[in-house]
């Protein structure tokens, strides 16, 4: 059958285009995909190219295509897992209350939690393989924990407290948190993902709340 030429197809060029970049674009993010899980159990330092290809099952020429080598790789897969964990993330704060920094601090860690629960080798790839992953990745990772100390920050506004706090003491509690879940993955296990809720809201709440405040809103998310 002849081939109907391009003037005469009901769908327009743009259309075409737009079509071809969104399928470019899947298959770009299924590439890193699969990539996660090279990096993940291999490690950055022990992953080559080599793992990278055998994995992705591509070849050598459609990886360079892609990437510039195994440092922009590991940055462009950085990158996909942070927005995936992200996009979860800003659900559940949207959900756990607009204005309300305490629901959202709730809703935040839950979401983080079950995130790691459900996708730990993505988990282990931002939480402990950014540090080695090369500068650019290790940029990325302190990036996050400034943007996690930001929005502690708010809540030195909810109670006497919080505006008595060290000034550094917001980026000291994000780091704090990150290496709690850093520990976790790396032992292979979560544990108990409500315990670990409860464990994580007190350590965040309870410098700006008080005792008496934090108790209540730990009790309110049983």
């Amino acid at each position: 059958m002849a081939e109907v030429p391009p003037a005469l197809t009901s769908e327009p060029a743009s259309g075409r285009r737009i079509s071809r970049e969104i399928q470019a674009e899947e298959r770009r993010r299924q590439l890193l995909d699969r990539m996660t899980k090279v990096f993940a159990k291999r490690g950055y330092r022990a992953a080559t190219v080599t793992d990278l290809l055998a994995g992705a099952k591509i070849g050598m020429g459609a990886f360079y295509e892609e990437f510039e080598g195994k440092e922009d790789c590991f940055v462009a897969v950085y990158d996909r897992v942070l927005e995936r964990a992200e996009a979860q993330l800003a659900a559940a704060m949207t959900e756990g209350g607009a204005d309300d920094w305490t629901a959202q601090v709730s809703a935040g860690l839950a979401a983080v939690i079950r995130f790691v629960a459900e996708d730990p080798l993505a988990a282990k790839v931002v939480l402990l393989e950014a540090q080695t992953g090369g500068p650019a990745a290790l940029e990325r990772h302190r990036k996050v924990v400034a943007e996690v100390a930001s929005f502690l920050a708010r809540g030195r506004d909810e109670g006497a407290p919080g505006k008595r706090l060290p000034e550094d003491f917001e980026e000291s509690t994000a780091s704090g948190l990150l290496w709690l879940l850093q520990t976790k993955v790396a032992r292979g296990e979560i544990g108990d993902p409500d315990e670990l809720h409860r464990e994580m809201l007190k350590v965040v709440l309870e410098p700006f709340l008080g005792p008496a405040r934090t108790k209540r809103a730990i009790e309110n998310t049983r």
